[in-house]
C-alpha cells in the first residue's frame, strides 16, 4: 500500500497538471470564440451563465452517480467530459455546440473535485494528512507552469493558424484522460454510502461556520473566473482601439504568460506563506481580488497606451495571484471542519455555490452587456468584492475564535 501511495504522490501533481483546466483554449478564448466563431461579448459572456445553469440542475443528480461509483471512477470520468470539452469547443459549428463544450467542461469539475478527496483519503491511509497542503501546492505549481510555458507560444500559433492551439488543447486531455488511470483511493471511503448502519439517510450537519465558508467560496470564484474571462476581454477592447488584431493577440499573450509566472510564483510560496500567516491569508486574498478589478478599471481611464497596458495587466496578473491559493485555503479549512464522511458531499456543494453564483452574475452580466458596455459589468464585480472582504472577515472571526 505504501509503494501504491507513493506511486500516486508522484503521478496526483502532473494529472491535476493536465485537468485542471482546457489548456491553450484558455489562453486564447476570446480570441478563439468573438474572432474565429464571430461571437458578441454578450454571448461569449453567456456561455458561462448558461453552461453553470445547466451544471446546476445536474449538480445533484452527478453528487448522486459520484456516490455509486465513487472517487476513483469519478475522477477519470471528469477527464475524459474535459475531453469531449475541447472536441466540441474546436469543431462547434454555432452557439449550441459550443455551449454543448461548456457544459461539458463544468460537469468535469464537479467529476474532477473527487481528486482532493482521494488525496486527502491516500494520505491518511500513511498517516501523512499534514502533506495536504504541500501537495495540493505542488500540483497547482506543476498546472501554473505548464500554463505559464503555453502562454509563451500560444499568441504566435494562434497567429500562424487560429485552430493550432486548440488541436494543443485536445492533445493535452487526452494526456490527463492516460494520467487519471493512475488516480485510485484506496481507502475504505472511495465510495461512501448514503444510509447508515440503521438503514436511515445520513444527513449532513450544515453548522453556521460550513455555511459561511461556504458562501465566501462561492462568491469568491466566480469573481475570480468572471474577473480573468471578462478582466481579458475588457483588456482585449481596451486594445483594439490602439492596435490591430495581431498587435492585440501578441500584447494579450505577453499580459497573459506575465500573468502565469506570477501565478507559478504564488504556488511555490503559498505553503510558506500558509505555515506563517495562517488565516490571514483568508482575508488577504479577496483583498487582494478587490484591488486587481480597482487596477484593471484604472487603467481603461488612463490615456497614455503604455501606462494603461501596464496598470491593467498588473491587475489581471493579480486575480492570478490570488486564484489558486484561494481554493487550496478553503479546501483545507473545510476538511478540516467536517467528518470525513462528510467531504465528497461537501466538495460537491462548495462547487454547486460557485456555478450558481456564476450562473447568475454570467445571466445578469449578459443583460448588462445588451446596453452598457465592459466597463459597468467591471465596476459591478467591484462592487460584489468588497461584500466578499467582509463576509471573509467575519470568517476569519470565527477561526481565531474557535482556534483561540
Amino acid at each position: 500500500m505504501e509503494k501504491k501511495i507513493q506511486r500516486f504522490k508522484k503521478v496526483y501533481p502532473w494529472y491535476t497538471g493536465f485537468t485542471s483546466d482546457l489548456l491553450f483554449y484558455i489562453a486564447i478564448d476570446t480570441l478563439f470564440l468573438t474572432i474565429v466563431k464571430n461571437f458578441t461579448p454578450a454571448q461569449f459572456v453567456s456561455f458561462s451563465a448558461f453552461s453553470q445553469f445547466a451544471c446546476i440542475v445536474l449538480q445533484f443528480p452527478a453528487l448522486y452517480i459520484i456516490r455509486k461509483i465513487g472517487n476513483t471512477a469519478s475522477t477519470r470520468t471528469g477527464a475524459v467530459l474535459l475531453l469531449l470539452s475541447s472536441i466540441f469547443i474546436t469543431f462547434g459549428k454555432n452557439y449550441y455546440y459550443i455551449l454543448l463544450g461548456r457544459i461539458f467542461h463544468d460537469i468535469a469539475v464537479i467529476f474532477r473535485s473527487s481528486s482532493f478527496v482521494v488525496l486527502e483519503n491516500n494520505l491518511d491511509l500513511i498517516d501523512n494528512r499534514a502533506d495536504f497542503v504541500k501537495l495540493r501546492s505542488n500540483a497547482n505549481t506543476v498546472y501554473a507552469t505548464v500554463t505559464m510555458l503555453i502562454s509563451f507560444v500560444a499568441s504566435y500559433m494562434f497567429n500562424l493558424n487560429h485552430y493550432l492551439p486548440m488541436i494543443g488543447c485536445i492533445t493535452t486531455c487526452a494526456i490527463g484522460v492516460v494520467l487519471s488511470l493512475f488516480m485510485k483511493d484506496y481507502s475504505d471511503y472511495d465510495k461512501i454510502s448514503s444510509t447508515n448502519k440503521s438503514g436511515e439517510k445520513k444527513k449532513i450537519h450544515y453548522s453556521h461556520f460550513i455555511i459561511l465558508a461556504v458562501v465566501v467560496y462561492s462568491i469568491f470564484y466566480p469573481i475570480v473566473s468572471n474577473g480573468q474571462s471578462d478582466g481579458k476581454l475588457f483588456i482585449q477592447q481596451n486594445l483594439l482601439l490602439d492596435f490591430n488584431v495581431d498587435e492585440t493577440s501578441l500584447i494579450i499573450g505577453a499580459i497573459v504568460c506575465v500573468s502565469r509566472i506570477i501565478r507559478v510564483l504564488s504556488n511555490i510560496v503559498f505553503a510558506r506563506l500558509y505555515e506563517r500567516y495562517e488565516q490571514k491569508i483568508g482575508v488577504a486574498l479577496p483583498a487582494m481580488l478587490t484591488i486587481s478589478l480597482a487596477l484593471m478599471l484604472l487603467g481603461s481611464l488612463i490615456d497614455i497606451t503604455l501606462l494603461k497596458i501596464i496598470v491593467m495587466a498588473i491587475g489581471y496578473t493579480i486575480i492570478l495571484f490570488a486564484r489558486d491559493p484561494f481554493r487550496l485555503y478553503m479546501q483545507d479549512v473545510i476538511f478540516e471542519n467536517a467528518p470525513k464522511d462528510e467531504h465528497q458531499t461537501l466538495v460537491t456543494v462548495m462547487e454547486f455555490g460557485v456555478k450558481f453564483v456564476t450562473a447568475t452574475m454570467g445571466l445578469g452580466f449578459s443583460y448588462v452587456l445588451l446596453s452598457h458596455p465592459m466597463k459597468i459589468v467591471m465596476i459591478l464585480m467591484f462592487l460584489i468584492s468588497l461584500v466578499n472582504i467582509a463576509l471573509s472577515m467575519k470568517l476569519y472571526g470565527m477561526i481565531k475564535k474557535c482556534k483561540g
